[in-house]
């Protein structure tokens, strides 16, 4: 099982997302007559480094403890983007990396993805372009964290699952180092993971026991920070 409403906005983050690949895939049939000139020589490899929260209001089955907001993130990612001129240059391959880390200080949830997939990137103005890609990977998850302040019920430690993501963002120009590098303006992901923690043991459970269970995680992901552009096409 998982929140009802947060089922829902999941389910319209991915149309959304769907709404943008197809949309994306129509331009690159237009791109050749309508890219700016920015487009005519894009980067072969964009790296990109920078920080992400993770909001979620799925729960731990069954013993039904919500997660909390997890906004201690760092992501990076490496693309490489392949000479076809069906796509006009477009199209590429991604791997990404997230790290929730867990706040012990503090109630506190941690994920850990690695994932891979397709990226299409579509340049919109002179120095803006957008993105859009598909991810599939291995996630793992810690928490519900209800051990601070001490309580019977310790948190989940970290257990590792399938998960994928499905998103898109905007990266903006900078006028520096000959156009080396770009603002990510925003990205925003909607990721889904399953983990399972193992037979579940019922409440309360004395610490340091834990709980046990599944969890089929909705969030939502939101990131920012720098692209680094490496080579021509």
């Amino acid at each position: 099982m998982m929140y009802r409403p947060f089922r829902s906005f999941g389910r319209l983050v991915l149309a959304i997302c769907a709404v943008s690949l197809s949309t994306v895939g129509l331009g690159a049939q237009t791109s050749a007559a309508t890219a700016p000139a920015s487009g005519a020589n894009p980067s072969r490899m964009d790296i990109f480094m920078g920080t992400s929260y993770l909001y979620t209001r799925s729960q731990l089955e069954p013993a039904g403890i919500r997660y909390s907001p997890m906004n201690l993130g760092a992501t990076g990612s490496f693309a490489y983007f392949f000479s076809t001129h069906r796509f006009n240059n477009h199209l590429g391959a991604e791997g990404v990396y997230v790290n929730h880390v867990v706040n012990h200080s503090a109630p506190s949830d941690g994920a850990v993805s690695l994932s891979g997939g397709p990226i299409y990137r579509w340049p919109v103005a002179n120095n803006m372009t957008v993105f859009a890609h598909g991810l599939f990977g291995v996630e793992q998850l810690s928490g519900p964290d209800t051990s601070y302040p001490p309580a019977l019920v310790e948190f989940e430690s970290g257990k590792w699952g399938f998960g994928m993501t499905a998103g898109g963002g905007m990266d903006i120009g900078l006028p520096f180092f000959n156009n080396r590098f770009s603002l990510r303006l925003v990205e925003i992901d909607y990721r889904y993971s399953h983990v399972n923690y193992g037979t579940y043991a019922g409440l309360p459970t004395p610490a340091p026991a834990t709980l046990g269970g599944t969890t089929n995680l909705n969030a939502l992901e939101l990131s920012t920070g720098i692209v680094a552009h490496f080579g021509h096409m």
